[in-house]
């Protein structure tokens, strides 16, 4: 760094010393001379004033810049004779490029040489006459051999950013050396926190294990009274058959009206005031106002379904946003593995393993409605509310999704121990309007299923178990 300092400050010491260098020193002048000197750039404009003192107001009869000691025609720069300019005694090299201008208020003449050349350089003489009277006066033009350019782009350069560079060398030591003792700062600091956090903490470590293994012991009780809640909620099971009076005009019912699916079209059905025209929905023919309910629903490969619990008194016509407050306590598949309950705002969560059976219970009294996975027989999700008037169940089969939700949705007429078949609806077509439902026989439940055993149907529902229900909001265990 020291050493590029250095460099720009002998490169600029070399750049004055040159510059200086050109200029002439002062000379004494002949007798009666005011010698001046100008320095001017190789290629510029030079601007020689002529040293004489002139009145203003004087007319002069003759200018003439002699570029010689002596007095010789052959040697005239200019000549401005009777208030104009001639060239017939004018050396041919400065043709052109020079020009003759009086200031008449300051009684000033000067000569402009434009685009000074090395030649140029030398004593000029300006004769001045008036009337028969003739003055005389001399200037010295030094021409400085480097160029603007040149010195612009080479010198000047070198002698201002080597000076700049190395600041800026010195800058970048200074920053590198700063971050670096920053870090390691910071590496101390942290090696320190971390040890003080290791010695502040050791007890607290004992505490953790003690609350992770509560938290254990906490959820494997929940999974056991969610497995207990799944089998106690199968005791109350209900045969649920659908209400087509309700069904949108676009679903078909089967003619044992226990399946649903989305048709292509609309169907022929009168637009009663309970059927509902927006939301493609149906609602079950049975009203809970009391006790316990429990019923079971194939959803199989469903892509997307919702079914549920509403108040009997929601509204068919138009759309309708499904929420506890407007009497809607649904659960819906979305997508694959996506699921949500309809609050305000919806809960998504993800299931351990998709259900194809679906359980739903009712206690009225305890104002809860539950929701379980009969594949894995885990809990899925409840709702707690303070129930007032009729309640029904709620089903809605959704749209084909690209055709990978054309299966309808099939409740259970018996408790399903077997998930290889479904309930076979009849298939017919009747007059009275009903659409029968065909339905892959391999997804078709054995005609009867095995109940279980006595001593389970001889459980009853404790009376404290809604307060752990309520504590079961979680997608799986």
């Amino acid at each position: 760094m020291e050493m590029a300092s250095s460099s720009g400050s002998w490169l600029s010491s070399c750049l004055i010393t040159l510059i200086f260098l050109q200029l002439p020193a002062q000379g004494s002048g002949t007798s009666g001379d005011a010698s001046k000197f100008q320095l001017v750039w190789l290629g510029g404009t030079a601007e020689l004033l002529c040293p004489l003192d002139l009145w203003p107001s004087l007319e002069l009869t003759e200018v003439r810049w002699l570029r010689s000691p002596h007095s010789q025609l052959s040697q005239a720069i200019h000549v401005f004779r009777n208030g104009k300019d001639w060239d017939e005694d004018q050396m041919p090299e400065y043709k052109g490029r020079t020009e003759l201008v009086r200031d008449t208020q300051q009684g000033n003449v000067t000569l402009k040489i434009r685009d000074v050349q090395p030649d140029d350089q030398g004593q000029y003489r300006c004769q001045i006459q008036i009337g028969n009277l003739t003055k005389e006066g001399s200037v010295t033009l030094q021409v400085a051999a480097p160029s603007p350019a040149s010195v612009s782009f080479s010198t000047v350069a070198l002698a201002v950013i080597l000076p700049v560079l190395g600041l800026l060398i010195i800058g970048g030591i200074y920053l590198i050396w700063k971050q670096r003792r920053s870090k390691e700062k910071l590496l101390y600091e942290q090696v320190m926190e971390v040890e003080n956090l290791l010695s502040d903490h050791a007890e607290e470590k004992g505490r953790l294990y003690k609350a992770l293994k509560k938290l254990r012991h906490e959820l494997k009780l929940k999974r056991a009274a969610a497995n207990s809640g799944w089998r106690r909620a199968r005791l109350h099971f209900v045969a649920v058959t659908l209400d087509p009076d309700t069904a949108h005009p676009k679903l078909v019912l089967s003619r044992d009206q226990r399946c649903v699916r989305l048709g292509d079209r609309k169907q022929p059905v009168p637009d009663n005031p309970e059927r509902f025209d927006f939301v493609v929905s149906v609602l079950g023919s049975q009203c809970f106002t009391a006790g316990c309910h429990y019923w079971e629903v194939f959803v199989g490969d469903k892509t997307k379904w919702i079914l549920g619990v509403c108040s009997e008194s929601v509204n068919r016509k138009g759309k309708v946003t499904a929420s506890p407050s407007n009497g809607h306590w649904l659960v819906r598949q979305s997508r694959e593995n996506q699921y949500q309950a309809l609050t305000s705002p919806q809960i998504s969560f993800r299931l351990k393993e998709p259900p194809r059976y679906v359980g739903i219970f009712l206690d009225y009294e305890a104002g809860i409605i539950s929701f379980f996975n009969v594949t894995d027989k885990s809990h899925i999700f409840t709702f707690t509310h303070s129930f007032s008037g009729p309640l029904r169940p709620f089903f809605e089969p959704c749209l084909h999704d690209g055709g990978k939700n054309m299966a309808p949705l099939v409740i259970c007429s018996e408790l399903q121990k077997s998930e290889s078949t479904v309930p076979k609806p009849e298939g017919k077509r009747h007059a009275n309007g009903d659409v029968s439902l065909k339905v892959n026989p391999s997804l078709l439940p054995p005609q009867s299923a095995e109940l279980f055993p006595l001593k389970d149907m001889m459980l009853s529902w404790p009376s404290d178990f809604s307060p752990a229900l309520q504590g079961l909001q979680v997608p799986f265990f």
